[in-house]
């Protein structure tokens, strides 16, 4: 898994086109799975999504 640095350089709106993107392309209907698959895929746009929640 990559590191991700203390203050990443993603717009939260850059992060949530992102996540949408991502879950288009995601075959399992299920939200649950595709966050787990997204905060181990993408940690730096998870994070930034998850600390505007």
């Amino acid at each position: 898994m990559k590191r991700t640095s203390g203050n990443p350089k993603i717009s939260l709106q850059e992060a949530e086109i992102h996540y949408q993107q991502s879950s288009e392309n995601y075959s399992i209907d299920s939200t649950e799975s595709h966050m787990a698959y997204y905060r181990d895929k993408h940690p730096s746009h998870y994070k930034v999504l998850l600390e505007n929640v």
